[in-house]
């Protein structure tokens, strides 16, 4: 990063206006494969009409999918802009912030190949199939330790600022209130998403339960 006497001081004004339009492009880009999933499976409906019940259940799924990775981005950008808000802004912090915008853009194109292993799962042979329920089991794993490494930054930045916030005494109380809470929340939330994921990839919960439930 650029040393600050290039740059000047790191005012939270000069961030929020770009991680707006950073989750804004992620949002987008999660939006605009859901008409090719459609399509995608209108095809396969084609293909396999005698799958006509499974493929109808598959996108219903998919669309719920897709409603819980959108909650989740929203939240993660709700809980980014109040980071950036109330917390020391410093290198360690803005280097933690640009790790979270990074897995934060995985999510779409991680839940989209997702989506497509899972919809080839329905039609592959049964010569090939464990094999390639392999390679969903670990597409689910990269989703969820995303997540939960998201949430982790996010944590990460709360309590360092916490101790830094506390020498300032009442004039950073309110400032310490909301990290706290956002501490509270990001560690309850990588707890639910290592909860959830443990029982995904046990099989005792099927796809897109598990987003479900940590969205």
């Amino acid at each position: 990063m650029l040393p600050r006497g290039l740059i000047g001081d790191i005012k939270p004004e000069n961030w929020l206006g770009m991680i707006d339009a950073l989750y804004a492009i992620i949002l987008t880009l999660l939006l605009i494969e859901l008409p090719t999933q459609i399509l995608d499976v209108i095809k396969e409906y084609e293909l396999h009409p005698n799958l006509h019940s499974i493929i109808l259940n598959s996108l219903g799924l998919s669309l719920l999918g897709y409603a819980s990775v959108f909650i989740l981005v929203y939240d993660i950008w709700a809980h980014h802009r109040l980071i950036i808000s109330n917390s020391v802004l410093g290198r360690v912090t803005l280097s933690l912030g640009i790790i979270i915008l990074f897995l934060c853009s995985l999510l779409p194109p991680i839940y989209h190949v997702i989506s497509q292993l899972k919809r080839d799962l329905l039609t592959r042979e049964y010569t090939s199939i464990g094999a390639f329920s392999f390679i969903f089991w670990d597409a689910r794993f990269a989703l969820f330790l995303t997540i939960a490494c998201t949430y982790g930054c996010i944590a990460l930045i709360a309590a360092k600022d916490i101790r830094f916030l506390r020498l300032r005494g009442s004039k950073a109380e309110s400032r310490m209130i909301v990290l706290k809470r956002l501490k509270s929340s990001s560690i309850a939330m990588v707890f639910v998403i290592v909860f959830v994921a443990i029982l995904a990839l046990r099989g005792h919960i099927s796809p897109p339960t598990p987003l479900i439930l940590i969205a």
